[in-house]
């Protein structure tokens, strides 16, 4: 399909976005799942400001651009399904209060590594000093040591929800694992647009036509509108458990535009 009909159809989800957004916050599943809602709610907006910027740089002709963003679209819709049947297996909101809290803690961690890192350019032999007592001066991490923060935070590392989701997609029907590999064979294969490798380069060089180009933008644009607008479709289909007066019919309408991608192919 051609980027002009995909952003046409994009613009269609949006609208309906704009009529069910306002609700989402007044909802009886924002309140009862606050952490949830505020998870799910983080990775659509910005999964959609991604997307956005995909189309942008296919426009553009901007093929490593693209690719770098695609790949970082794949991340965030990967952690929304781990949100997602996390949610589905327990119906609380215990999972995601957790995941946000220890998914700072990894990220306050890993800044840590880097700072020892730059240190240790200038003294080899510098160590930080007192790491548990430094994490207890953080609110998040009060009443936590360097070990129990370090061992919780590895079960949300991206490895580890690879490992999650490709044990528990056998037992969910709303999503194909067939699907899921494909996206996660292409996640590694654009991990050498995002470092450099010699492959981003190798295919940078094969894709030396306009038409060799505009075949793959049209293909990342068209995945780029099903996932993140996937996202969006399973959002309203959390909140329908909930409040189903209010979102049923802005499910079906985005479901309904969500197939004319594939019956228009």
């Amino acid at each position: 399909m051609e980027i002009k009909n995909i952003r046409d159809l994009d613009d269609e989800i949006f609208e309906e976005f704009q009529n069910y957004f306002p609700k989402s916050t007044t909802s009886v599943f924002s309140k009862k799942f606050t952490n949830t809602n505020i998870s799910i709610q983080f990775i659509d907006l910005s999964a959609n400001f991604i997307k956005n910027s995909i189309y942008d740089n296919c426009e553009t002709d901007d093929y490593y651009g693209m690719k770098i963003l695609f790949r970082c679209l794949i991340e965030h819709f990967i952690r929304f399904k781990y949100l997602y049947i996390n949610w589905l297996l327990d119906k609380n909101d215990d999972f995601a209060k957790e995941y946000l809290e220890y998914g700072d803690a990894r990220e306050v961690l890993d800044l840590i590594r880097a700072k020892v890192s730059e240190q240790q350019l200038y003294d080899p032999n510098y160590k930080l000093k007192d790491w548990d007592i430094f994490l207890k001066d953080h609110p998040n991490f009060k009443n936590k040591t360097r070990k129990e923060v370090e061992e919780k935070t590895r079960k949300y590392s991206f490895k580890n929800i690879i490992r999650f989701l490709n044990k528990e997609l056998k037992n969910d029907d709303t999503f194909s694992s067939d699907f899921f590999g494909k996206l996660i064979v292409e996640y590694s294969d654009l991990s050498s647009f995002v470092h450099g490798g010699m492959k981003s380069y190798q295919e940078m060089m094969s894709m030396n036509t306009v038409e060799k180009r505009l075949t793959e933008y049209e293909r990342i644009c068209g995945l780029a509108f099903q996932i993140s607008n996937s996202i969006k479709l399973f959002t309203l289909l959390m909140y329908v458990q909930t409040d189903r007066e209010d979102f049923s019919l802005h499910y079906l309408k985005i479901d309904e535009i969500l197939k004319k991608i594939n019956n228009e192919k």
